[in-house]
């Protein structure tokens, strides 16, 4: 079955499959696996038991019994292994078929524009929850907010029943300070830009189960991003805590000033660049890039499985380093470096070193990869 967990990989890199889809295809030809080794396991029990019961005085006639028996046994063998790889082969088919909407019943839809818009009353906290369908946040000069939304509504062809099941499936409130917008339908896809007050924001949370976010000109003191599969691109953000999460989908985060940062993803990149004094950095499968082109970072930690590391340090910062891989390489590409310790074996290799520099402050530096490289230099 390696060729049918390969084909699901891809398809996750791809971002034609979810994580969440991808595990039960994946657990779908493991309960297939079992099944082979259970078929084995009763054939080759079965073939001792006969071999066991044969008499000396039937040798001869029990040869052949046997090898017939063996025969027989093999192709049913054989034919129990084909019909399970044919049901699980229909279950994949089934489950992508399900997975990707090509069911008739998403042949009719209907494409519903509708905008909410409402004063700003004194916003201090948002909270957004989208099942279906990528989300632009912006911060604009305006005192209102607007939520412009693209719905495709399936299972329809009527515009008002279309319309009306829209409404009915999607919040849209603003109460006691919280800005609050959901749709959770799987029957509908939206496209949503929300336009909200430029200004300073306690919390922002937002949670996309199919779908990515983008987002520019946001200030939070909290901001909390999970999206199930798509990928997330923030410009020009500023905050005390971020927290950034997704399951498959990229991670990109420029010219933004953040206290506390974190950013982990299981399959795809993660690239930051900006101003933060801690910074935890994590992808299962996926490179890692992290810029820090003004000195002020206390800690920066970046954790890779499958991948490569770039960290890029400001020009007379003062770094306390520790670097590892165990089947890749490392390059520290800065002047002035003191290495206290280095290993160089096969299946790890490490390096720990300070490099003095002319601020007082020091930036502890964490650069974890297994299977790739690690870069170091000094940002341009």
């Amino acid at each position: 079955m390696s060729e049918e967990r390969k084909r699901i990989l891809e398809l996750v890199q791809d971002g034609k499959l979810s994580a969440q889809e991808a595990i039960i295809l994946l657990e779908a030809l493991e309960k297939d696996a079992s099944l082979k080794e259970k078929v084995a396991s009763d054939a080759a029990n079965d073939d001792n038991a006969n071999t066991k019961s044969q008499t000396t005085r039937e040798e001869t006639a029990s040869k052949d019994s046997s090898q017939s028996t063996e025969n027989t046994k093999e192709d049913t063998f054989y034919s129990q292994l084909e019909n399970a790889g044919e049901r699980i082969f229909d279950f994949v088919n089934n489950a992508l078929h399900k997975i990707k909407n090509v069911d008739l019943q998403f042949t009719q839809s209907v494409d519903i524009p509708h905008t909410f818009q409402q004063e700003d009353s004194e916003i201090e906290k948002i909270d957004v929850d989208v099942a279906n369908g990528p989300i632009r946040l912006i911060a604009w000069d305006q005192p209102e907010v607007r939520v412009e939304c693209q719905a495709k509504v399936y299972r329809s062809d009527d515009r008002e029943e279309a319309r009306k099941y829209f409404l009915d499936n999607t919040i849209f409130s603003i109460e006691n300070g919280l800005l609050c917008f959901a749709t959770q339908s799987k029957w509908m896809r939206v496209e949503t830009v929300i336009y909200i007050p430029e200004k300073q924001y306690k919390k922002v949370s937002i949670r996309i189960f199919n779908g990515g976010l983008t987002g520019e000109n946001i200030h939070s003191e909290f901001l909390t991003v999970k999206t199930t599969n798509g990928k997330v691109e923030l410009d020009k953000m500023e905050g005390r805590k971020f927290e950034v999460d997704t399951v498959n989908g990229q991670i990109k985060l420029t010219g933004s000033k953040v206290e506390e940062l974190e950013a982990e993803t299981v399959n795809g990149t993660v690239d930051v660049s900006g101003i933060f004094q801690v910074a935890d950095i994590q992808s299962f499968n996926g490179n890692i890039s992290c810029t820090l082109p003004e000195i002020g970072a206390k800690r920066i930690e970046a954790k890779v499985v499958t991948g490569n590391i770039n960290i890029y340090l400001p020009e007379g910062a003062t770094v306390d380093g520790d670097v590892r891989s165990n089947l890749g390489s490392y390059k520290l590409d800065l002047e002035g470096i003191n290495v206290s310790h280095e290993k160089k074996e096969m299946i790890q290799k490490q390096v720990q070193f300070k490099r003095p520099g002319r601020e007082e402050e020091v930036i502890h530096l964490l650069a974890d990869t297994k299977t790739g490289s690690v870069l170091v230099k000094q940002v341009n």
